[in-house]
């Protein structure tokens, strides 16, 4: 697992990055021996060379550890293992290797830089005796490998906890895009056997009825597979499917459906999910009595940022017309961009009315 921690940063940082550092310890170096005046005629001594050379080696060497680590126990599997288990196992496992990862880098610290002093004392100044330079050094260092593998850790776990995170949004937004997809594609079985049944019944007697009939069941199967990788589409192209799949309808219902939209220009290029308007009219003819006594007449009407479609609620007798509709696949659809928005139905002096929500796209 690549992880965007301090150990695979750009390397110039890794190279710039000790002589600061390296200062620093040797400032606490000087604070522990009570000689921090002689600071300034020693900045660019041997000493602080030394201490940075030491800041350099360790880092890599915790770094290359730190790698070595992560590529043998990957911390995504292992999040990936706790997730099927209890919480108090993940804890657990989360809380050891929070804890282990600095203990195996104080280790590692200690050894390396006694190592390097004892090297320096013994072969550069020929002493002997550094028994007090040594637990110096190593407590300076070993804070500064405790650190070091605490940011590494912190920023390991941050940056798996996005990747799952972005996983999950991405899973998430492929189920909605797969709802979405399923709404848009979907063909009402009943619309195509009435369309084909209608179809036969007038071929003969009404030749060029029979022509346009073909035109307008053609245009609505033809728009459900143009817009079936299309987001949102405007309001007007909407209404246009809408008239073809009304002159369908009106064959069997013999124009006893109108449907009368009452919005002004601006509101045709508002943008609404494709089918959204004749999958709701084909809902509403089937639970509906219709004749030439009772006639449909459906209207759309713009309020607020909502558009109304109402009509009069003249239900079949049984338990299909009478049940409740089922809007979850459509709702789906528009929790694909919103939650908040959501199609809903009302009833009020026998009039159904179902608000639509509309879209704006607002250019850049």
């Amino acid at each position: 697992m690549k992880t965007f921690t301090i150990n695979n940063q750009q390397k110039w940082l890794r190279f710039l990055l000790p002589f600061p550092l390296g200062v620093v310890a040797y400032v606490l170096i000087l604070l522990v021996f009570d000689t921090l005046n002689q600071f300034s005629s020693n900045f660019f001594s041997q000493e602080v060379a030394v201490t940075t050379m030491l800041t350099f080696i360790l880092f890599e060497s915790l770094r290359a550890l730190l790698k070595l680590i992560d590529k043998r126990f990957p911390l995504m599997e292992k999040l990936k293992t706790n997730a099927e288990s209890t919480v108090d196992s993940k804890e657990i496992s989360h809380s050891m290797r929070i804890v282990l990862i600095p203990f195996i880098c104080l280790v590692l610290s200690v050894l390396l830089i006694s190592l390097l002093v004892g090297v320096y004392f013994r072969f550069v100044l020929f002493i002997s005796d550094f028994g007090t330079e040594l637990i110096v050094f190593n407590s300076v260092y070993g804070v500064m490998a405790i650190l070091y593998a605490i940011i590494h850790v912190s920023t390991s776990f941050l940056a798996v906890h996005k990747q799952i995170h972005y996983k999950q949004e991405k899973d998430l937004r492929k189920g909605m895009e797969t709802d979405l997809e399923k709404f848009k594609m979907q063909i009402n079985p009943k619309l195509l056997y009435d369309g084909l049944e209608n179809l036969i019944s007038i071929v003969h007697s009404q030749p060029r009825l029979a022509e346009h009939f073909v035109n307008h069941l053609s245009k609505i199967y033809r728009y459900n597979l143009d817009n079936r990788h299309v987001e949102l589409v405007e309001l007007q192209q909407e209404l246009q499917l809408s008239q073809s799949l009304l002159h369908i309808l009106n064959v069997k219902h013999t124009n006893t459906i109108t449907f009368e939209a009452r919005l002004s220009d601006d509101w045709m290029y508002r943008q609404i999910i494709p089918c959204t308007l004749s999958s709701l009219i084909q809902e509403l003819v089937s639970r509906s009595i219709i004749n030439e006594y009772q006639p449909m007449h459906i209207i759309l009407e713009g309020k607020g940022d909502n558009l109304t479609f109402s009509c009069r609620h003249n239900p079949k007798i049984g338990l299909n017309g009478n049940s409740d509709w089922n809007l979850t696949l459509i709702n789906k659809a528009y929790s694909f961009f919103s939650d908040r928005k959501q199609l809903e139905i009302s009833y009020n002096n026998q009039q159904i009315h179902i608000n639509i929500p509309l879209f704006e796209i607002e250019e850049e």
